[in-house]
C-alpha cells in the first residue's frame, strides 16, 4: 500500500514537474514575435556563424574514416559537437543558480526541491531535442545517417544523458553554499568550447596533446555522438565505456551531496 502510494507521489511530482518546464518555456518566449521559432533560430544562427568562420574563411574540413575522398565538410560535424555543448552549457549555468532563482519556491512550496530540478532537466530537454531533430534531419538529408549509426547512437546518448544530469544535480546542489561558483562554470564552458574538438577535428590537435584531451568529458561526449551520426561507425568504445563508468560514478555522488544538503537549502537561497 505505501508503495503505492510514494509510486502515485511520484507521478503527480513528474507531472508537476512538467508544468513547472512549461511555465518556463511559455515565459521565456511569452513577449516575443516569433516565439519558440527562436529554438530552431538561434542554434541556425550559430551554425552559419562558425560555418562562415571555420568552415570557409579557415577551410576546416572533416574527413571521413574511409578515405579523404570521403571528406563530409564542416558543418555537420561542428553541428553535432555544437548540440552537445549547448546542452550542457544550458544545463551547467541554469543549475548553478537553481535553488536561488526559484528561491520562493524552495521555501515556501510543499513539494520536495528535486521537483525544482527535474523541471528544470525538462526544459533544457525541449532545447536539446529540438536541436537534436535539426541535426537528425540534416544528416538524413546528406544521407549520413545510417540503420547502424541510429542504433549506436542510443547508447551513445544514453551515456552523455548521464553525465549531464550528474552534472546538473551535483551543481544545484552546490550552487547556494559557493557563490562564485556560477561565475566560475561560465569561465570553465568557455575555455571547454576550444579546448573540445567542436570547431575542429581532434586529427588536427598535436599527437602528443591528443591523448591529453580525452580527459575532457565534452571530448568523450562530442566524439562518441559524432562517430554514429555522420560516420556510421561504432563510437570508439574505450571513451564510451569511460564515459559510462564516469557518469554513473558522478551520479551517485550527486545524489549522495544533494540528499546530505537538502535539507538546509531553504536556509541559505
Amino acid at each position: 500500500m505505501s508503495s503505492g502510494r510514494s509510486f502515485v507521489s511520484s507521478r503527480r511530482y513528474l507531472a508537476l514537474a512538467w508544468d513547472l518546464a512549461k511555465r518556463d518555456l511559455e515565459a521565456k518566449y511569452k513577449r516575443s514575435l516569433i516565439g519558440p521559432f527562436w529554438l530552431l533560430l538561434t542554434p541556425l544562427a550559430l551554425m552559419g556563424i562558425y560555418w562562415l568562420v571555420f568552415g570557409q574563411i579557415l577551410g576546416i574540413q572533416w574527413q571521413s574514416p574511409s578515405g579523404p575522398e570521403k571528406g563530409v565538410g564542416f558543418l555537420l560535424p561542428f553541428f553535432a559537437g555544437l548540440v552537445i555543448y549547448l546542452t550542457l552549457s544550458d544545463l551547467v549555468n541554469s543549475s548553478s543558480v537553481l535553488f536561488s532563482v526559484k528561491r520562493t519556491y524552495v521555501v515556501k512550496s510543499p513539494f520536495p526541491i528535486w521537483v525544482l530540478w527535474v523541471a528544470n532537466l525538462l526544459r533544457s530537454a525541449v532545447h536539446a531535442l529540438v536541436m537534436l531533430g535539426l541535426l537528425i534531419f540534416l544528416a538524413l538529408a546528406q544521407q549520413r545517417l545510417t540503420i547502424t549509426g541510429l542504433i549506436w547512437l542510443l547508447p551513445a546518448l544514453f551515456s552523455c544523458v548521464l553525465f549531464v544530469c550528474a552534472a546538473s544535480l551535483l551543481l544545484a546542489a552546490l550552487g547556494p553554499f559557493i557563490g562564485d561558483i556560477s561565475e566560475a562554470m561560465r569561465l570553465v564552458l568557455r575555455v571547454l568550447f576550444y579546448a573540445t574538438p567542436i570547431a575542429y577535428p581532434l586529427t588536427l590537435v598535436p599527437e602528443p596533446w591528443r591523448d591529453w584531451m580525452w580527459l575532457n568529458p565534452l571530448t568523450s561526449m562530442v566524439e562518441i555522438v559524432r562517430a554514429p551520426l555522420i560516420f556510421g561507425a561504432m563510437p570508439p568504445l574505450s571513451p564510451l565505456l569511460g564515459l559510462s563508468l564516469f557518469s554513473v560514478v558522478s551520479l551517485l555522488l550527486a545524489i549522495w551531496v544533494f540528499l546530505r544538503v537538502r535539507g538546509v537549502i531553504s536556509d541559505v537561497v
